[in-house]
């Protein structure tokens, strides 16, 4: 005898076998451990020439496991004239970071040193996103720019939240004439508003350019955060810190070492975390296809070309800062020049050829001089304030004579004794021509601040005037002191 089952029954009974099968489907998915590896890497400084050895490694990587994201944490310009002066500024680190396969970057504060319409060229170039919580930038040539990025691999979530640096004056550190109707909010104020974030995350991510100070301290005020992949400081970090429950990790600068986060989940739930940072410096076995890009990239004969020459190797910044400072005190014919720290971007010299590939390294903001008449008094403002607000670091370079700064037992400056040339005190006068570049002019605090006459010298220009004017070059004597008062 047949029996015949209603079409009705028969599909009942169908779609009540597919939804027992989809049910064991799910509980199995549920329940099997899965990992997640992220590379990470901040503060490249344009260093192209790594490229080829982050690519072996990230390939690597990827052949070990199955789900990799690539991210990165801030300041990818700034550092290397290849990427600085290339004909689209900032062009071929964006290309190369396609190519590798970036998932999601965070804005640094040297990714605004192009201005703002180069940096949105360079965002519309990039495959991947970049996110930044605390700009405020949709009034400004920059356009929106999103807060934050969630990655889905194999139905794990990973939330990615962007935050950038700011100073005292509530902007990060770069020219403010580059940032025209873009404000910033201080990241601890800007972070509450992405706490429920964690809701819609199987895990939450800080990627910060902050440094590794403010990533503790965000650490501590936002225990929502699983894990901060940091930058702004070069800290390397080879294991992670941890801070609240919140691993942070950051990998020093210039491609070094890239950054290694596993994360492990159980029934999809995250269970371990571990970061490292890697060591890709010394890999020999490099990426052939990345390294005929990079050589592309590099192909700038006249960045050989031959300035002058060093007869001795230039030891330290500040024997480096005492060329620039010279060079400004001769094309300007002024009293005095001074020279930020953290605008001499080499720390040593060799001995040999400079080319103007080495002045580019030195000097890649496209400063130039702005010439100001200050009294003696104004001078000591102009260097005291700058020491007091910096952490009681020297940070200006002179020319021509020296200074020194007198500090309390406390740290905090309080007088200046500026000499000559020929060793003698300064005394007060009516005033004095002093050269300045563009963004000490009108970002350090002295009486003349933001009024100086701006020239159409450029510092690299007076470099090149100066060395060819006075090679072979020799390091000159320290010119910066400082004297504790007992």
């Amino acid at each position: 005898m047949n029996l015949m089952l209603p079409l009705s029954v028969f599909s009942k009974l169908q779609m009540y076998m597919t939804l027992l099968w989809i049910m064991f489907l799910s509980g199995c998915q549920n329940t099997e451990e899965k990992e997640i590896v992220i590379i990470s890497t901040n503060d490249i400084h344009g260093r192209i020439e790594q490229f080829s050895k982050l690519a072996t490694f990230v390939k690597r990587i990827k052949e070990e496991h199955p789900n990799v994201i690539l991210v990165d944490a801030g300041d990818r310009f700034t550092g290397n004239p290849y990427v600085d002066h290339a004909k689209e500024k900032g062009f071929p680190i964006i290309s190369l970071m396609n190519d590798l396969g970036y998932e999601v970057g965070t804005l640094g504060n040297h990714e605004f040193d192009f201005g703002q319409k180069i940096l949105r060229a360079r965002i519309n170039d990039a495959t991947f996103p970049i996110i930044c919580a605390n700009i405020n930038s949709s009034r400004g040539e920059l356009d929106s720019i999103p807060p934050y990025y969630i990655i889905e691999k194999d139905g794990i979530k990973l939330g990615f939240i962007g935050l950038v640096q700011t100073g005292t004056d509530q902007i990060p550190s770069t020219n403010p004439e580059r940032l025209k109707d873009i404000t910033f909010d201080h990241y601890l104020d800007k972070v509450e508003d992405y706490k429920p974030l964690k809701r819609q995350c199987d895990v939450l991510i800080g990627l910060t350019h902050l440094g590794v100070d403010k990533d503790s301290i965000l650490a501590t005020q936002m225990p929502e955060l699983d894990i901060i992949i940091g930058g702004h400081t070069h800290t390397l970090l080879e294991t992670s810190k941890e801070i609240n429950n919140v691993i942070i990790g950051q990998t020093g600068l210039k491609l070094q070492y890239a950054g290694l986060t596993i994360l492990k989940f159980t029934k999809g739930k995250l269970t371990e975390r571990s970061y490292q940072s890697c060591l890709i410096d010394t890999i020999t076995r490099v990426d052939s296809c990345i390294t005929r890009k990079v050589n592309y990239f590099m192909e700038q004969p006249e960045f050989k070309e031959v300035i002058g020459i060093s007869s001795l190797p230039f030891k330290s910044q500040e024997s480096i800062g005492n060329i620039v400072t010279d060079a400004m005190l001769r094309s300007t014919v002024s009293d005095f020049a001074f020279y930020n720290q953290g605008g001499i971007r080499l720390s040593a010299l060799p001995q040999g050829d400079i080319t103007l590939e080495t002045l580019l390294s030195i000097e890649p903001f496209g400063n130039h001089i702005v010439l100001h008449d200050l009294s003696l008094s104004d001078i000591k403002a102009l260097i005291l304030n700058r020491f007091n607000q910096d952490g009681h670091v020297i940070d200006l370079y002179v020319s021509p004579g020296s200074y020194t700064i007198i500090q309390d037992q406390q740290g905090k400056g309080t007088d200046v004794i500026l000499k000559d040339r020929n060793g003698r005190p300064l005394v007060e006068k009516a005033s004095y021509k002093v050269a300045l570049n563009n963004y000490v002019s009108i970002q350090y605090d002295f009486p003349d601040k933001g009024k100086g006459l701006h020239t159409d010298i450029s510092i690299v220009n007076a470099m090149v005037d100066f060395i060819r004017a006075n090679t072979p070059l020799v390091p000159t004597n320290k010119r910066t002191y400082l004297s504790t008062v007992k």
